[in-house]
Protein backbone atom coordinates (compact mmCIF):
# COMPACT_ATOMS: atom_id res chain seq x y z
CA UNK A 1 0.00 0.00 0.00
CA UNK A 2 1.23 3.51 -0.81
CA UNK A 3 2.28 5.29 2.37
CA UNK A 4 0.60 8.43 3.61
CA UNK A 5 3.86 10.33 3.15
CA UNK A 6 3.97 9.43 -0.54
CA UNK A 7 0.37 10.56 -1.01
CA UNK A 8 1.11 13.86 0.70
CA UNK A 9 4.21 14.46 -1.41
CA UNK A 10 2.27 13.76 -4.61
CA UNK A 11 -0.43 16.21 -3.56
CA UNK A 12 2.11 18.93 -2.70
CA UNK A 13 3.92 18.48 -6.01
CA UNK A 14 0.61 18.72 -7.82
CA UNK A 15 -0.15 21.94 -5.97
CA UNK A 16 3.05 23.66 -7.04
CA UNK A 17 2.87 22.37 -10.60
CA UNK A 18 -0.65 23.66 -11.13
CA UNK A 19 -1.17 27.21 -12.32
CA UNK A 20 -4.34 28.73 -10.79
CA UNK A 21 -4.91 30.71 -13.99
CA UNK A 22 -5.57 27.54 -16.01
CA UNK A 23 -7.34 25.60 -13.29
CA UNK A 24 -10.84 25.95 -14.76
CA UNK A 25 -10.32 25.27 -18.46
CA UNK A 26 -11.06 21.58 -18.97
CA UNK A 27 -11.89 21.91 -22.67
CA UNK A 28 -9.13 24.42 -23.37
CA UNK A 29 -11.49 27.25 -22.55
CA UNK A 30 -14.02 26.14 -25.17
CA UNK A 31 -17.70 25.64 -24.38
CA UNK A 32 -18.78 21.95 -24.45
CA UNK A 33 -20.93 21.31 -27.53
CA UNK A 34 -21.62 17.57 -27.35
CA UNK A 35 -22.79 15.18 -24.64
CA UNK A 36 -19.30 13.67 -24.44
CA UNK A 37 -17.66 17.10 -24.21
CA UNK A 38 -19.98 18.01 -21.36
CA UNK A 39 -19.34 14.73 -19.54
CA UNK A 40 -15.55 15.04 -19.84
CA UNK A 41 -15.70 18.66 -18.73
CA UNK A 42 -17.80 17.74 -15.70
CA UNK A 43 -15.51 14.85 -14.76
CA UNK A 44 -12.35 16.88 -15.20
CA UNK A 45 -13.24 20.25 -13.73
CA UNK A 46 -13.04 19.30 -10.02
CA UNK A 47 -9.78 17.43 -10.65
CA UNK A 48 -7.74 19.97 -12.58
CA UNK A 49 -9.23 22.79 -10.51
CA UNK A 50 -6.84 22.28 -7.59
CA UNK A 51 -8.86 24.53 -5.27
CA UNK A 52 -11.99 22.45 -5.89
CA UNK A 53 -9.99 19.22 -5.58
CA UNK A 54 -8.49 20.32 -2.27
CA UNK A 55 -11.94 21.14 -0.92
CA UNK A 56 -13.31 17.75 -1.96
CA UNK A 57 -10.43 15.96 -0.23
CA UNK A 58 -11.03 18.05 2.88
CA UNK A 59 -14.74 17.33 2.70
CA UNK A 60 -14.03 13.60 2.68
CA UNK A 61 -11.67 13.90 5.65
CA UNK A 62 -14.11 15.98 7.70
CA UNK A 63 -17.02 13.68 6.78
CA UNK A 64 -15.05 10.64 7.93
CA UNK A 65 -15.20 11.98 11.49
CA UNK A 66 -18.97 11.45 11.60
CA UNK A 67 -21.26 8.44 11.66
CA UNK A 68 -23.21 9.33 8.49
CA UNK A 69 -20.02 10.13 6.62
CA UNK A 70 -21.22 9.06 3.16
CA UNK A 71 -24.34 11.20 3.46
CA UNK A 72 -22.65 14.52 4.35
CA UNK A 73 -21.10 15.22 0.91
CA UNK A 74 -24.62 15.26 -0.53
CA UNK A 75 -25.06 18.68 1.11
CA UNK A 76 -22.13 19.98 -0.92
CA UNK A 77 -23.49 18.45 -4.13
CA UNK A 78 -26.89 20.06 -3.51
CA UNK A 79 -25.21 23.42 -2.96
CA UNK A 80 -23.17 22.88 -6.11
CA UNK A 81 -26.33 22.50 -8.19
CA UNK A 82 -27.80 25.64 -6.64
CA UNK A 83 -24.63 27.60 -7.42
CA UNK A 84 -24.57 26.42 -11.04
CA UNK A 85 -28.22 27.37 -11.54
CA UNK A 86 -27.52 30.81 -10.06
CA UNK A 87 -24.75 31.24 -12.62
CA UNK A 88 -26.96 29.98 -15.44
CA UNK A 89 -29.57 32.53 -14.34
CA UNK A 90 -26.87 35.18 -14.91
CA UNK A 91 -26.99 36.35 -11.30
CA UNK A 92 -23.69 38.12 -10.70
CA UNK A 93 -21.55 37.49 -7.62
CA UNK A 94 -18.27 39.35 -7.22
CA UNK A 95 -14.97 37.87 -6.03
CA UNK A 96 -16.32 34.32 -6.29
CA UNK A 97 -12.86 32.72 -6.71
CA UNK A 98 -11.68 34.59 -3.62
CA UNK A 99 -14.68 33.22 -1.70
CA UNK A 100 -13.97 29.70 -2.97
CA UNK A 101 -10.38 30.00 -1.74
CA UNK A 102 -11.66 31.07 1.68
CA UNK A 103 -13.88 27.99 1.81
CA UNK A 104 -10.84 25.81 1.08
CA UNK A 105 -8.96 27.40 3.99
CA UNK A 106 -11.94 26.78 6.27
CA UNK A 107 -12.04 23.09 5.32
CA UNK A 108 -8.29 22.80 5.79
CA UNK A 109 -8.65 24.27 9.27
CA UNK A 110 -11.41 21.79 10.12
CA UNK A 111 -9.24 18.91 8.89
CA UNK A 112 -6.33 20.20 10.95
CA UNK A 113 -8.58 20.52 14.00
CA UNK A 114 -9.69 16.92 13.56
CA UNK A 115 -12.67 17.05 15.90
CA UNK A 116 -16.38 16.38 15.55
CA UNK A 117 -18.75 19.22 14.83
CA UNK A 118 -22.52 19.13 15.01
CA UNK A 119 -23.85 17.47 11.88
CA UNK A 120 -26.14 20.46 11.24
CA UNK A 121 -23.10 22.75 11.22
CA UNK A 122 -21.22 20.51 8.81
CA UNK A 123 -24.22 20.36 6.47
CA UNK A 124 -24.52 24.16 6.49
CA UNK A 125 -20.80 24.61 5.78
CA UNK A 126 -20.83 22.05 2.96
CA UNK A 127 -24.02 23.46 1.40
CA UNK A 128 -22.79 27.08 1.52
CA UNK A 129 -19.42 26.11 0.09
CA UNK A 130 -21.19 24.08 -2.58
CA UNK A 131 -23.01 27.20 -3.77
CA UNK A 132 -19.70 29.03 -4.12
CA UNK A 133 -17.95 26.19 -5.91
CA UNK A 134 -21.00 25.54 -8.10
CA UNK A 135 -21.12 29.17 -9.16
CA UNK A 136 -17.45 28.95 -10.14
CA UNK A 137 -18.11 25.70 -12.03
CA UNK A 138 -20.87 27.45 -13.95
CA UNK A 139 -18.35 29.52 -15.91
CA UNK A 140 -17.49 26.40 -17.89
CA UNK A 141 -21.03 25.68 -19.02
CA UNK A 142 -22.95 28.96 -19.33
CA UNK A 143 -24.43 29.19 -22.81
CA UNK A 144 -24.23 25.46 -23.51
CA UNK A 145 -27.07 23.41 -24.97
CA UNK A 146 -29.20 21.03 -22.90
CA UNK A 147 -27.32 17.80 -23.76
CA UNK A 148 -23.80 18.92 -22.83
CA UNK A 149 -25.17 20.79 -19.81
CA UNK A 150 -26.90 17.65 -18.54
CA UNK A 151 -23.78 15.56 -19.14
CA UNK A 152 -21.65 18.17 -17.40
CA UNK A 153 -23.83 18.06 -14.30
CA UNK A 154 -23.79 14.25 -14.29
CA UNK A 155 -20.01 14.09 -14.53
CA UNK A 156 -19.47 16.89 -12.05
CA UNK A 157 -21.67 15.41 -9.33
CA UNK A 158 -20.42 11.86 -9.88
CA UNK A 159 -16.70 12.64 -9.71
CA UNK A 160 -17.02 14.84 -6.62
CA UNK A 161 -19.03 12.27 -4.72
CA UNK A 162 -16.71 9.45 -5.83
CA UNK A 163 -13.58 11.28 -4.66
CA UNK A 164 -15.07 12.18 -1.29
CA UNK A 165 -16.27 8.59 -0.79
CA UNK A 166 -12.83 7.22 -1.66
CA UNK A 167 -11.28 9.49 0.95
CA UNK A 168 -13.86 8.42 3.55
CA UNK A 169 -13.25 4.75 2.74
CA UNK A 170 -9.46 5.14 2.86
CA UNK A 171 -9.68 6.75 6.29
CA UNK A 172 -12.07 4.07 7.56
CA UNK A 173 -9.83 1.17 6.54
CA UNK A 174 -6.76 2.93 7.93
CA UNK A 175 -8.36 3.87 11.25
CA UNK A 176 -6.02 1.61 13.23
CA UNK A 177 -2.91 3.02 11.59
CA UNK A 178 -1.05 5.15 14.14
CA UNK A 179 0.35 7.38 11.39
CA UNK A 180 -3.10 8.23 10.08
CA UNK A 181 -3.65 11.22 12.38
CA UNK A 182 -0.32 12.71 11.32
CA UNK A 183 -1.11 12.18 7.65
CA UNK A 184 -4.52 13.83 8.06
CA UNK A 185 -2.96 16.81 9.83
CA UNK A 186 -0.45 17.13 6.98
CA UNK A 187 -3.29 17.14 4.49
CA UNK A 188 -5.01 19.86 6.51
CA UNK A 189 -1.91 22.03 6.24
CA UNK A 190 -1.64 21.34 2.51
CA UNK A 191 -5.31 22.21 1.94
CA UNK A 192 -4.85 25.48 3.82
CA UNK A 193 -1.81 26.15 1.63
CA UNK A 194 -3.92 25.63 -1.49
CA UNK A 195 -6.48 28.11 -0.21
CA UNK A 196 -3.82 30.70 0.59
CA UNK A 197 -2.28 30.25 -2.85
CA UNK A 198 -5.59 30.95 -4.55
CA UNK A 199 -6.35 33.87 -2.26
CA UNK A 200 -3.04 35.40 -3.33
CA UNK A 201 -3.88 34.72 -6.98
CA UNK A 202 -7.34 36.30 -6.67
CA UNK A 203 -6.54 39.12 -4.25
CA UNK A 204 -8.38 42.27 -5.38
CA UNK A 205 -5.91 44.71 -6.93
CA UNK A 206 -7.55 47.54 -5.02
CA UNK A 207 -6.30 45.95 -1.81
CA UNK A 208 -2.78 47.05 -2.72
CA UNK A 209 -3.66 50.58 -3.85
Amino acid sequence: MISHKVISVIFIVTLFCTNPVFAHHVMGGELPVTFLDGLLSGLGHPIIGIDHFAFILGMGLVSSLHRDSYFLPVAFLTGTLCGIFLKLALIEFRMIEFAVACSVILLGALVLRGKHLKVANIICIFAAAGVLHGYAYGDSIVGSETAPLTAYLMGLLAVQYAISCLVIYFVSVSATNRRLNTAVRVMGVVIIGVGLTFIAANMPISSFS
